[in-house]
C-alpha cells in the first residue's frame, strides 16, 4: 500500500491542505493519506494554537467532502509535547512495515530540512515529496534528500495564519462555522483587523462586559465575546460599509444609504453572522444596537452598551462613579451612562432624528 503523510499544526486546516491531499493522492497513486496534526511544532513553539481537540474536529469536518481514503493519525497529539517528525515516521514505519510511505511537505521547509532531527533516517524510511508554496525551491536540500516534486494545479495562496487573522473564506464552510460557533481565533482576528488603540479598547470592553455580566447573573463568556467584537467594523470606510450591507442585508438601506453612525454597528453584526459565522443571535443583536440602542433591549444589549462607554481606557469626569454605580444598581447605572452619552453628543452639536431621540429619552427616564 502507498500511504501519503501530511503533517502540520492545521491551525486551522484550509482549502490548500485539501488540494494538496487530492493532488498527492492522484499524482503519487496513493491508496491512503494520513493527516498528522502536531501537538506542538518545534519551529512554532511560541505560536498559540487552538486546542488539539478543536483542530482534530476541524480536520474531520474538512475531509468529509473528499471522496478518497483520508484519515487522521493522532500519534503526535496523544504523545503530547513537541512533535518531531522522525518519531512519527518511526511509529508509522513500525505500524506499516511493508508499505511505502510518502512524506509530503511544503517547499518553505526545505531551507531548514538539514537541521531536522534524524533527517537522514526520515529520508531513508520515506519518500520525501515537496510541493511549491511559491516560485522558490531550495535545490541543495531537494537534491541531497532525493525529494520528489508535487506540482500543484495552482499556486497555494491559502494559509492558516491568514484565516486566524480573519480571512475565513480560505477554509471550508463547515470549518468556518465551527470557528464561529466556538469563538476560535477571536482575539487574534480583532488585533489583526483593528488598529492598536481600537483593538485595545475592544479587549477592555470585553473584560468589563464579562465582569459586569457576572454581577447580574448573565453568561460572562457570551458577554465577553460580544464586547470583544462590538467594534470589529469600526474602521471601515463608507464605501466598504455600504457595499457590505448591500451584499448581505440590502433591506436595511434607505434609498441605498444609511446614516453614518449606524454603519459600524450594523456591519459588525453582519460580519459576525455571515463571515465569522457566529451562532448566537443575542451577540449579533447587542452589536447591532450598541451605538444607537433600540426601543427593546435585552440584558446583553445593555451590558455591551455600558462596557463600550465606561470600560478601562475611557477617561471623562465621573467615569469612576459610573463604573461603581453599574455594579451597585445596574438599571440606574445604565440610565446614567445613557444620559452622559446623550449629553456628550448634544454638546458636540449632534442633532438626533426623531426616532433616535425617542429611543434615548426612553432609556433616560
Amino acid at each position: 500500500m502507498r500511504i501519503g503523510l501530511l503533517g502540520g499544526t492545521f491551525d486551522p486546516i484550509h482549502k490548500g491542505h485539501l488540494e494538496i491531499v487530492k493532488k498527492a493522492y492522484q499524482d503519487l497513486k496513493l491508496d491512503k493519506v494520513l493527516i498528522i496534526p502536531a501537538a506542538t511544532n518545534p519551529f512554532k513553539k511560541k505560536q498559540k494554537t487552538a486546542s488539539a481537540n478543536d483542530r482534530v474536529k476541524m480536520i474531520n469536518l474538512a475531509i468529509k467532502s473528499l471522496d478518497i481514503d483520508v484519515d487522521i493519525c493522532d500519534f503526535e497529539i496523544k504523545r503530547g509535547g513537541i512533535s518531531y517528525t522522525y518519531e512519527t515516521i518511526r511509529y508509522l514505519k513500525h505500524k506499516y512495515p511493508n508499505d511505502e510511505l510518502f512524506f509530503i511537505m511544503g517547499s518553505d521547509l526545505l531551507p531548514k530540512l538539514h537541521k531536522w532531527e534524524f533527517v537522514e533516517e526520515i529520508s531513508h524510511l520515506t519518500q520525501l515529496v515537496v510541493f511549491k508554496r511559491d516560485n522558490k525551491l531550495y535545490k541543495t536540500n531537494f537534491k541531497k534528500f532525493n525529494c520528489l516534486l508535487l506540482n500543484l494545479d495552482k499556486p497555494l495562496l491559502e494559509s492558516s495564519t491568514a484565516i486566524r487573522q480573519g480571512n475565513l473564506f480560505q477554509t471550508t464552510l463547515e470549518v468556518n462555522e465551527y470557528i464561529g460557533q466556538n469563538f476560535l481565533y477571536a482575539k487574534e482576528i480583532v488585533h489583526s483587523t483593528l488598529s492598536h488603540d481600537r483593538a485595545r479598547h475592544s479587549v477592555y470592553a470585553a473584560e468589563f462586559a464579562a465582569e459586569l455580566a457576572k454581577s447580574v447573573g448573565y453568561d460572562a463568556k457570551v458577554a465577553y465575546y460580544a464586547g470583544l467584537f462590538h467594534d470589529i467594523a469600526k474602521e471601515w470606510d463608507y464605501k466598504k460599509s455600504i457595499h457590505f450591507i448591500k451584499r448581505y442585508e440590502p433591506s436595511l438601506l434607505i434609498n441605498g444609504d444609511l446614516p453614518r453612525h449606524k454603519h459600524h454597528q450594523i456591519c459588525g453584526s453582519l460580519w459576525l453572522k455571515y463571515v465569522y459565522r457566529i451562532n448566537n443571535d443575542d451577540i449579533a443583536k447587542a452589536i447591532k444596537v450598541h451605538t444607537t440602542l433600540d426601543f427593546q433591549l435585552s440584558l446583553l444589549d445593555k451590558i455591551v452598551y455600558i462596557a463600550d462607554k465606561i470600560c478601562l481606557g475611557r477617561k471623562f469626569k465621573g467615569v469612576q462613579k459610573l463604573r461603581k454605580l453599574v455594579y451597585e444598581n445596574f438599571n440606574e447605572g445604565f440610565k446614567q451612562v445613557n444620559q452622559v452619552n446623550y449629553d456628550f453628543n448634544i454638546g458636540k452639536g449632534v442633532i438626533f432624528d426623531d426616532e433616535q431621540e425617542r429611543i434615548y429619552q426612553k432609556w433616560m427616564n
